[in-house]
């Protein structure tokens, strides 16, 4: 017969085993903004894999210096079996490249919280989701919190700033834009910014050069990052690195576009600002100091 004490904690031991988030203890993140987002919520100590591309925070890249840390892959170059073979009890993945993944991983039987990072509004509710997923509800809430409060301080400071039509070039070979369903475009417009071909469908809605000389935007963004190198426009790695001043500078129509006359072609860290995550609020002020020129 059991005691009152022995119900007690029998009960409380069976309340732990089905809490949301109580089983999760080994993490997989198979995109660099969900290691960042996992570390914030204070949960760093259960990854056990992330891509090469983990930047943020720094202890996640010293501790795969170490061995103590596994890599699984880039990004569309992750193999599930690498990911199945540490065991995880959740995978974290991200956008439609990755939804191929997604799938088998699911089939394999592993949980995935899949973030589209289509909007602001997207970002915060899988945050959430993951917070409750492994236990970590009030953390994941207050880096919400912290990210909305961090935009609105941003926000204010180039409240009185003119609109600035701006166009981010995402890709110099495969031209493409933040468009409608990306929260890159949401963050241009919060720092003064007319992002062009932000109304087009999709994360990356693609578009022709000579749509933007006519577009004539006022800024060109054009992404970089540490160690990128190019451009390169023939062969297998075609597309990869980023382009030069000097490459935009020569396009046909170029010395038409009031960004290139008025010499407001701007690189910006793209491993900041496309981490859907912590790193949200520095990104909007990387591109609100691009786009105005601080």
């Amino acid at each position: 017969m059991l005691n009152s004490i022995q119900v007690r904690l029998t009960l409380c031991l069976a309340l732990l085993l089905f809490l949301p988030g109580a089983w999760a203890a080994r993490i997989v993140s198979l995109a660099p903004n969900w290691s960042h987002t996992v570390s914030a919520v204070g949960a760093e100590q259960e990854l056990v894999g992330v891509t090469r591309y983990a930047r943020f925070p720094q202890s996640i890249p010293d501790k795969v210096a170490k061995g103590e840390l596994a890599v699984v892959g880039g990004f569309t170059d992750i193999d599930p079996d690498v990911v199945a073979a540490l065991k995880p009890d959740l995978a974290l993945t991200a956008s439609g490249l990755q939804l191929g993944l997604k799938a088998e991983l699911e089939k394999r039987g592993i949980k995935v919280i899949h973030m589209e990072e289509s909007s602001l509004a997207e970002v915060y509710a899988k945050v959430r989701a993951l917070g409750e997923v492994i236990g970590h509800q009030p953390q994941a809430a207050a880096l919400v919190d912290s990210i909305r409060a961090g935009l609105d301080k941003v926000a204010s400071e180039y409240a009185g700033h003119e609109p600035l039509k701006v166009y981010y070039e995402i890709n110099y070979l495969y031209k493409c834009v933040p468009g409608a369903d990306s929260y890159i475009s949401e963050l241009i417009r919060l720092v003064g910014g007319e992002p062009v071909f932000a109304e087009r469908a999709g994360m990356a809605p693609a578009v022709t050069w000579p749509e933007v000389v006519q577009s004539d935007p006022q800024v060109i963004l054009l992404p970089t990052w540490p160690g990128a190198t190019g451009p390169v426009f023939d062969g297998p790695e075609a597309g990869s690195g980023t382009t030069t001043l000097a490459e935009v500078q020569g396009r046909q129509g170029a010395e038409r576009i009031s960004a290139v006359q008025q010499q407001q072609v701007r690189f910006i860290d793209s491993a900041v600002t496309k981490q859907a995550g912590p790193s949200i609020v520095k990104a909007a002020r990387l591109l609100a100091e691009a786009i105005h020129g601080n």
